[in-house]
């Protein structure tokens, strides 16, 4: 642990290839991961403690260790203003389908969304598309599933949050 235990950074190897004969060491291993983080501060701090990680496994066993470490996507970050705006008009519209409106904390996605909220005021939310009890396969699952319904109450909520912005009298 090498980062302030208030901050969140979360490295996960979901890919180890070393698939080969049973009887024989594969002359290579492949592992494909994913960083997650809060915080630009702290992805150099992951990224230093994976290199050197990783050259440490190497230095220990004898072998050549080939890193590939693409820092692709910046933290998503809304706009405190535009975001609050943006539930008050949602509120405001008193679209019947929608039932509750909740800040759900500090979330990581790796999302592209996140280089236009650093170069204009933005608000990512996430929108309820939960299925029947038993039946939720969560993003990123084989099994995804959504209630498809979500979609045109979320079209109405962000057209709702749109047209309040654009008649919003400028400051």
């Amino acid at each position: 642990r090498r980062i302030d235990p208030f901050d969140t950074g979360s490295v996960t190897i979901g890919s180890f290839d070393g698939v080969g004969s049973f009887n024989a060491i594969k002359e290579q291993v492949q592992l494909k991961g994913d960083v997650r983080l809060m915080n630009e501060d702290t992805r150099q701090t992951l990224r230093d403690q994976i290199t050197q990680i990783a050259n440490g496994v190497g230095a220990t066993f004898g072998v050549q260790v080939d890193m590939n470490y693409d820092d692709n996507y910046p933290v998503l970050m809304n706009d405190a203003a535009l975001t609050q705006q943006v539930i008050d008009s949602i509120r405001f519209a008193d679209i019947p389908e929608i039932t509750k409106i909740f800040d759900c904390g500090p979330q990581d996605p790796s999302e592209d969304f996140a280089y236009f909220a650093q170069a204009k005021p933005s608000s990512f939310i996430y929108a309820g598309c939960q299925t029947a009890p038993g039946e939720n396969h969560p993003h990123h699952s084989p099994d995804f599933m959504m209630n498809e319904d979500c979609l045109l109450i979320a079209a109405k909520a962000m057209g709702s949050a749109t047209l309040a912005l654009l008649m919003a009298p400028e400051d």
